[in-house]
């Protein structure tokens, strides 16, 4: 589903003396299918824009569309029932959202409350079990006998149990160590090319925007400062410093390669195989 905001402004505790306006004239695209990165600084509206997406958070002024739902300002007659049901939410520390006796009972309640059968939300609890890297062995267990890692991963799986076809991650690997960044990324991008989702997500790993990333929606101070591709986007480094952000490690080595061997130019490469394979051909041409 298309995500569309139309001059959307948001401001916590209006007509208040702690009033903050934490969006302001956000106007933008994200196309359905796609795999979205917002970054920016902590206060600059990451979070506060992708919760008008499931109307946790409703504009102050301007509209929101997701695809058939329309969230506009002053308005109550939302179909927040069916448009949580089409917009999964991954929070930070999920793992804090569990409360059922049962592993099981958990991944399933999310589909049974939007009005799938209990059989139907158990098949998809025992296949949703195994697609975050656990077995169904966990299901009679209580989430609360966990390990921290597993318990993120029954939260996760929770969220998938109702097929979203929109998935915004919210900081979704937060006080994970680089291991479990990685695999728990990895079942995010997997799941997104297998089921086309349109993909959200609010990170400040800036090797994970460009690693996962189709676009990638810089903030500040409430405002999107810059949309585009990853190249587009990490080519304005100086700017990026200027918002206290940073380049990936990669696309920084290869900037450092540039000027040791006085490039012209150097490729923008997102992850170490192709940083390695440029580094590779650049030899063997100072070779030949």
């Amino acid at each position: 589903m298309d995500i569309v905001f139309s001059e959307v402004d948001h401001c916590y505790m209006p007509k208040t003396p702690f009033e903050k306006i934490a969006l302001e004239d956000v106007n933008m695209k994200i196309r359905s299918g796609s795999f979205t990165a917002i970054i920016g600084h902590t206060g600059s509206g990451k979070s506060t824009l992708v919760q008008h997406i499931n109307g946790l958070l409703k504009p102050t002024s301007g509209t929101v569309q997701v695809g058939p739902f329309t969230i506009k300002a002053g308005e109550k007659k939302i179909d927040l029932l069916n448009l949580r049901r089409k917009v999964g939410h991954v929070f930070q520390y999920p793992e804090h959202q569990l409360f059922e006796e049962t592993v099981e009972k958990d991944i399933c309640f999310g589909p049974v409350n939007f009005g799938l059968s209990k059989e139907h939300a158990t098949k998809r609890a025992q296949e949703l079990i195994k697609v975050v890297g656990l077995d169904t062995s966990f299901l009679a267990k209580s989430p609360f006998h966990l390990s921290g890692g597993q318990m993120r991963r029954v939260a996760i799986a929770g969220v998938l149990a109702s097929r979203p076809s929109v998935l915004v991650l919210d900081e979704p690997a937060a006080g994970l160590d680089p291991e479990g960044r990685n695999q728990m990324m990895e079942l995010f991008s997997n799941y997104h090319k297998e089921h086309n989702t349109t993909t959200i997500l609010v990170t400040h790993h800036m090797e994970d925007a460009a690693k996962y990333a189709d676009q990638i929606i810089v903030m500040h101070k409430g405002k999107i400062e810059m949309f585009g591709g990853r190249d587009l986007i990490f080519k304005e480094a100086k700017r990026l410093e200027e918002l206290g952000l940073g380049l990936p490690n990669t696309v920084r080595f290869l900037q450092g390669v540039k000027e040791k061997f006085h490039l012209a130019s150097v490729p923008n490469r997102f992850d170490v195989e192709g940083t390695s394979a440029f580094i590779a051909e650049l030899l063997r041409a100072k070779e030949e």
